[in-house]
């Protein structure tokens, strides 16, 4: 629109002079002429436009009055450079030394040519400003985007590695309850009832029989507090993730892995981190792949598990039917699951395997 508002000036300034050469059918169509190869150049590519304000200049020289009006034409050829406008003016000065148009009428046409050369210069620079500031702006939001998705990324290996080692302290724990303090409480169990064996038909007898009740008791709330420490301490996530992360460790294999998969039963967990361990090992010992991928989905009625490569394929090279390929469709089978491993559609080798929810044995 500035440019448009631009030529507009333009031509208001050709006014004057098209009141001194008088308003005749000659200087009316050159007017109109100008106006008309001025719009025409918006219409046009940007290495085209300076081809309607050639023409004009052509049709000036063809007819002096024309030249008057070559203000707009002064306009699209100052756009490419100021010293381009001068090729607007060069008709008028012909006309002039042949006396072919007044000379205040010229005079009027070249002032008019100068101020469009000065609006064209000072639009262009603006413009040219404005797509600077905008590209700036683009790549400080650009900036801006890539900053965000890797402080992302960093809260995410964050909550990943406060996870890891929170899990990894419940585990230990759970150990070290079932070690120590499960043993010796099934030592004081067994040691009451050898004494209470011992002194049957006495009155310690019952007082002892309560004793080793307690300590049974007490040793079955251990076990269901480990049990309970090690099912918080089955996060399939970080397992699935830490599998991954040290099979692919000091190598040059690009693994992604990607959870999305809430609480899992541990047999189910057991049989999926088992699959992956497995399908990893296969891609780095046998597939000379460059890129892996994990994918755990949960779907309403069963958890989705694919390990796909780019590599030469690992049952070509590993064998179709080995040992590790047999265990994991075992162990899948033996959920009542769905087992394919073999080569990928685009490539390389995919291992798939799916769990149904309901966790059934096939009969």
């Amino acid at each position: 629109m500035g440019r448009i508002a631009d030529k507009l000036i333009a031509l208001a300034c050709c006014v004057p002079a098209l009141a001194l050469a008088g308003t005749g059918f000659a200087t009316t169509g050159a007017l109109l002429a100008a106006a008309a190869c001025a719009f025409a150049a918006e219409l046009l590519p940007d290495r085209a436009r300076p081809a309607p304000a050639l023409c004009y200049c052509a049709f000036a020289c063809a007819l002096p009055v024309a030249s008057l009006f070559a203000a707009p034409t002064a306009y699209d050829l100052a756009r490419r450079t100021p010293a381009a406008a001068l090729v607007a003016a060069a008709p008028a000065a012909g006309a002039l030394l042949a006396g072919a148009i007044a000379p205040d009428a010229a005079l009027c046409g070249l002032i008019a040519g100068v101020v469009a050369a000065v609006l064209a210069v000072r639009t262009e620079t603006m413009m040219r400003a404005r797509s600077r500031i905008l590209r700036r702006a683009d790549e400080l939001r650009e900036h801006e985007l890539r900053l965000e998705a890797r402080n992302r990324d960093l809260l995410d290996a964050q909550d990943y590695e406060v996870r890891l080692a929170t899990l990894g302290e419940r585990a230990r724990i759970a150990r070290e309850i079932h070690d120590n303090v499960g043993h010796l409480l099934t030592r004081a169990a067994v040691q009451a009832e050898a004494f209470r064996v011992v002194h049957a038909g006495e009155p310690a007898e019952r007082d002892l029989a309560a004793v080793a009740a307690t300590v049974r008791e007490a040793l079955d709330e251990v076990r269901s507090s480990v049990h309970d420490l090690r099912d918080d301490a089955t996060d399939l996530s970080v397992q699935v993730r830490a599998v991954v992360e040290r099979a692919c460790a000091g190598t040059d294999v690009a693994a992604e892995v990607s959870v999305e998969a809430g609480e899992v039963d541990a047999p189910v967990a057991a049989c999926l981190v088992a699959v992956v361990r497995e399908a990893v090992s296969n891609t780095l010992r046998h597939a000379h792949a460059r890129h892996l991928r994990v994918e755990l989905v949960e779907h309403p009625g069963l958890w989705r598990l694919t390990v796909t490569d780019d590599g030469a394929g690992a049952g070509a090279a590993g064998g179709a039917s080995g040992m590790g390929l047999a265990s994991m469709e075992e162990r899948v089978r033996a959920l009542g699951g769905t087992f394919r491993a073999g080569p990928g559609a685009t490539g390389g080798w995919t291992v798939f395997a799916s769990v149904p929810r309901t966790g059934r044995r096939p009969a």
